[in-house]
């Protein structure tokens, strides 16, 4: 009987740890869902969580340049003005028709550097849509 009985607690005892084990897992795996972009100041300060990584930063332009070969470049700051917090964003695709000077922003793409962006998108419309 107390064999049965010690097998019996050890099964409760895997399935729990097991349980506790997905949902750890699951939380890990949609938390990026949950708040999908990082702000200005927090990639600027950390820079090490985020080198090499893909990142969605939610700033707003300033100093926007168009370059000969159709490129775009930009700094991106803080949504509140007076964050000093900026990164630099090169973005080679086609520019959104409706970007502009001081429009909020979403740039997706890789910190190639600690203060540096490779934008793979610019989405311009409010970020709630992309969601």
């Amino acid at each position: 009987m107390r064999g049965g009985e010690e097998m019996g607690k050890l099964k409760w005892f895997l399935v729990v740890l097991l349980v506790v084990l997905c949902a750890f897992l699951l939380f890990d795996a949609f938390s990026s869902y949950i708040n999908p972009y990082q702000s200005v100041s927090e990639v600027s300060l950390h820079p090490e969580r985020y080198l090499n990584k893909n990142v969605q930063i939610l700033g707003r332009i300033h100093g926007l340049k168009f370059h000969e070969n159709g490129s775009l470049s930009f700094e991106l700051i803080e949504l509140e003005s007076e964050k000093k917090a900026s990164l630099e964003v090169f973005y080679a695709g086609i520019p959104p028709q409706n970007i502009r000077e001081g429009q909020r922003v979403v740039v997706v793409g890789k910190l190639i550097e600690p203060n540096r962006v490779n934008a793979e998108k610019l989405l311009t419309k409010c970020p709630s849509k992309y969601a």
